[in-house]
């Protein structure tokens, strides 16, 4: 783990101001990921697919589903990176 240094003339608000910004963007992230799974979720029942088997590249793609599959597999990714976002924000400590 690496350590970031800051310098301020107000260091406990700057603490204070931090703490509720990596608090607030959590919050953003979860909130951002709950509505992601749910639009997943949803997409994959009403197309009828296994979201494991389309992204193991099991579900054939035809001119009627295409759109339809292509968007379901950026969700997918989207979510990939939020939750990596998520994830890494969680690692964040600061010291005081």
């Amino acid at each position: 783990m690496q350590t970031i240094t800051l310098k301020s003339d107000s260091p406990d608000t700057l603490v204070s101001l931090l703490k509720n910004a990596m608090d607030r963007e959590k919050r953003i992230l979860m909130d951002t990921i709950r509505g992601i799974k749910n639009k997943i979720d949803s997409l994959a029942k009403s197309l009828g697919i296994d979201i494991d088997k389309l992204m193991a590249g099991e579900i054939k793609h035809t001119e009627s589903n295409e759109m339809q599959l292509i968007e379901l597999e950026g969700k997918i990714e989207l979510l990939k990176h939020l939750e990596s976002e998520l994830k890494a924000l969680e690692t964040v400590e600061i010291c005081e």
